[in-house]
This record gives C-alpha cells, sequence and structure tokens, in this order.
C-alpha cells in the first residue's frame, strides 16, 4: 500500500519552478492531483545544513526545475526535481508545508533536470572502491557501449576568515568511463587512452585541433574521447 501511495507522488505534473509560482497555484495542482500529504508517501522531510554555512549544497542550482524521474522502471514527467551533491539525495517538493521532501534513493533508476541544456543522472548499485560513492547517482554524459559518468559531489571546509559563516561548501567531480561491465576512475589522460584501448598517436591532431586539453577541461576531453571509442565501436 505505501508503495503505491508513494508512486502517487510522482503522477503530478508542474510546468514551472515551484519558485516562479505562487502558493495558492500550487497547493491546488498538489491538492488535485495527490489525495494523500506527501509525508507519508515518501522518504521524509529533508532539512537544510546549517546558516552558518556559506553557499548551498546543490546541483547547479538551490531552486526546483523541472525534471522527469525513473523509478522502479516508470517515468514520471514534469516533476519538480533538486538535487543534493553534498549528501547523494534527489529532492522533491511539498507545496502546502513548502517542505523539501526526499525520494529513497534506491528507489531511483534515473533522473533528467532540465536546465538550460538537461543533464542526465543514472543510480550504479556499486562503485567498487570508490570512497564517494554515496547513493551512487552520477552524471550520465556520454552513453554507448562506453559511458563516461561524472560524480559531483560538495564538502565543506572552515572558513578561515571573519564571517558570519563558520564553513563553506566547495565542490569536486570525479570522472570514470564504463565499459564492458567495468568501471575505472579516471586521473590521468593515459588511464583514459589505455582503458579505451585507442591509439594516442592517431588522435594528436583531432586532439589540438579541437583545443582540448585533460587537466583544464577533463569533461570535453573525455567526452571526445569516448565518442571517438563508441563510433569506432559501431
Amino acid at each position: 500500500m505505501r508503495f503505491l501511495i508513494f508512486l502517487c507522488l510522482f503522477s503530478f505534473c508542474l510546468s514551472l519552478s515551484s519558485q516562479g509560482q505562487s502558493d495558492n497555484t500550487l497547493e491546488k495542482k498538489y491538492r488535485s492531483n495527490i489525495p494523500f500529504d506527501q509525508e507519508i508517501v515518501s522518504g521524509g522531510y529533508f532539512v537544510d545544513p546549517p546558516k552558518e554555512f556559506e553557499g548551498h549544497p546543490y546541483f547547479e542550482t538551490k531552486n526546483f526545475e523541472s525534471g522527469q524521474i525513473t523509478i522502479n522502471g516508470l517515468t514520471y514527467s514534469e516533476v519538480p526535481l533538486l538535487y543534493n551533491i553534498w549528501k547523494d539525495e534527489v529532492l522533491t517538493f511539498q507545496p502546502i508545508h513548502k517542505q523539501k521532501i526526499l525520494i529513497r534513493a534506491d528507489k531511483i533508476d534515473g533522473f533528467t533536470i532540465f536546465f538550460n541544456t538537461p543533464t542526465n543522472f543514472i543510480r550504479l548499485t556499486e562503485n567498487p572502491g570508490y570512497s564517494n560513492h554515496g547513493n551512487g547517482i552520477y552524471e550520465l554524459v556520454i552513453k554507448g557501449k562506453a559511458n563516461l559518468l561524472i560524480k559531483h559531489r560538495k564538502q565543506t571546509k572552515s572558513k578561515r576568515e571573519i564571517s558570519k559563516f563558520s564553513d563553506e561548501f566547495y565542490e569536486q567531480a570525479d570522472f570514470f568511463i564504463e565499459k564492458e561491465k567495468k568501471i575505472i576512475q579516471i586521473t590521468s589522460k593515459k588511464q583514459a587512452f589505455e582503458f579505451l584501448q585507442l591509439d594516442k598517436k592517431k588522435l594528436r591532431n583531432p586532439i589540438r585541433q579541437r583545443g582540448l586539453d585533460f587537466r583544464r577541461d577533463k569533461r570535453s576531453f573525455l567526452s571526445y574521447l569516448t565518442t571517438v571509442f563508441n563510433q569506432e565501436s559501431l
């Protein structure tokens, strides 16, 4: 019964960000689509970090954006989503009590948040040897016979200067390539070439022509290598 009620949460549609709508509009849409309060159909309320922390724990923005989420193989569209990369949790919004609601991570297959361009995420059940795996949510940058994945995360550190804030958030990203049921963290371009079995000499000129540099922009560099591998594997 709880599972059926839980699924009701995602049957509603919100075409705009919750930040841009009136409370009355949000409540009307909420009540017309969901017969039960969200505290009994979800993973519970999310508690924001202390006000003494400078910044926010979310991916890209602290505002809810329209998204699409797949839970246990069922996909729900136009759901307000917010990804907390500090705790590796996905949130939706309870408009009546103006509360962020946790979505159980173990139920999530993947989701997309529609920023200026859609950003896709998947959940991996495991990533052996990686200490920051958390709930297993990774951005899926390139999909194919080889997948390029990014683990976005935020941590906190103490403020050195005198400030009203005691701590501040800072962001990090780890890069992975998944191929033939194996996944490795990429920390050097040599690793990427060897894992994908690409000819470094053959790609030297195309890489230079595109102005790609591993240290400066890992995302673009690894996206190109992964795309080349997938094209050659067709």
